[in-house]
């Protein structure tokens, strides 16, 4: 690193404790704009790393995170990138342009709508359709946050993670609000101001990262996997399509990720690696196996997940595959497994109309060493609702 860049990476490591410490983003915003005449993503992201390194926690910096964009909006070296049809990135993009034109034409009008005339119909439908950004947060989750920190970047991801999800239960709380009636201006506002904020942290601060840290051979496993999840506000535009995204695959030279075909003795039979992969993506339940330096090392394929999932996770710290609020529930069943305390941990959650059972279970060879973790994940509405007994076929 230059002198010139980590005095700017000091400066603004100074501005983000100020902000901390309570100045509001005009107090710093003129000391700002002496040290910089541009920042580029790269120090922004520095500058939260190191504050977390200093024991900053993840929270405090989310809770900053929408005064850093508002100081440095409009500083940010937004690099230009030329759209190619079908690739993930312009369609994550296209995403935030299609998002901004359905704030100011339909979901403007359907609020207007419900604050005039008191007609809550299209504006419970709006706010429904806002939530499909559930589709485009998670692809940046899932598929593109675990090729930044496999370069390093991490406290970014963490942040913007953390922010999502509060946008995301924002939006639910307005439905609710919208669907029972009630004006909350306020937290329509904040709503709509976080929405907009995420376009402009995406737009500015994370697309550069993404063009720097994902290579071609990353952007076509984002491709391939992107349908787990879904797109919106791209409905009609040109060139990002789910088809435009195959037919970019397609065009791509086809990824080989397919391990050694030598037999697997065990002491109980044999299988090839083709019959192993096809009796685990077979069984009725998701596993996922996490190895002793806590990263995903494999997970099966089977048709219908539970819950997406997807070959980017691959080798992802545990703690990363999880929104930030739930990391003290991974961490703690972890550390009992390694101890000893515990052998399993059982949890189930009713969503969508399924009943859904996670089970985690310590992996331990014969003589009770710690191999890693087991999450078996399973929908078992049908099994909850069977009664007597079945031990025979029923007539054809």
């Amino acid at each position: 690193m230059s002198d010139k860049k980590r005095a700017q990476a000091e400066a603004l490591k100074n501005i983000l404790r100020q902000l901390g410490d309570g100045a509001s983003a005009e107090d710093v915003r003129a000391e700002f704009r002496k040290t910089f005449d541009t920042v580029d993503a790269g120090e922004i992201a520095a500058a939260e790393a190191e504050l977390i390194k200093s024991g900053t926690p993840i929270e405090e910096i989310k809770q900053l995170c929408n005064v850093h964009a508002s100081v440095v909006e409009g500083s940010v070296e937004v690099i230009a990138v030329d759209p190619v049809m079908g690739h993930p990135l312009t369609a994550f993009y296209k995403e935030n342009d299609g998002l901004e034109e359905f704030l100011a034409g339909d979901y403007a009008e359907a609020k207007a709508v419900f604050l005039s005339a008191h007609d809550n119909k299209a504006y419970v439908k709006a706010l429904k359709e806002l939530y499909k950004l559930d589709r485009h947060y998670s692809r940046k989750e899932q598929l593109m946050f675990p090729y930044l920190e496999k370069n390093g970047i991490t406290a970014p991801p963490k942040v913007m993670w953390g922010k999502d999800d509060e946008i995301r239960d924002l939006i639910k709380q307005a439905i609710e609000k919208a669907e029972a009636g009630e004006h909350d201006d306020l937290l329509f506002s904040e709503m709509e101001s976080e929405v907009r904020g995420m376009i402009q942290k995406e737009n500015e601060i994370l697309k550069p990262m993404l063009v720097d840290h994902i290579n071609d051979e990353a952007w076509k496993v984002i491709a391939q996997e992107g349908y787990q999840f879904g797109y919106a506000f791209i409905e009609g535009v040109e060139g990002v399509s789910p088809s435009d995204i195959k037919a970019w695959v397609k065009d791509e030279q086809d990824l080989d990720q397919r391990r050694s075909s030598n037999d697997i003795d065990l002491p109980s039979g044999y299988f090839n690696v083709h019959e192993l992969e096809a009796l685990l993506n077979t069984l009725p339940y998701d596993i996922t196996f996490v190895n002793t330096e806590d990263r995903v090392q494999y997970f099966s394929e089977n048709e219908h997940r539970v819950f997406p999932r997807t070959r980017t996770v691959l080798g992802r710290l545990v703690e990363d595959c999880h929104p930030p609020k739930s990391l003290h529930v991974v961490d703690s069943i972890v550390k009992d497994f390694k101890s000893g305390k515990k052998d399993k941990e059982f949890f189930w959650m009713q969503k969508d109309g399924q009943f859904i059972m996670i089970r985690f279970y310590a992996v331990r060879d014969a003589e009770g060493k710690y191999l890693g973790v087991a999450e078996i994940t399973e929908e078992i509405s049908e099994l909850r609702s069977l009664d007597g007994n079945k031990t025979l076929m029923p007539d054809n």
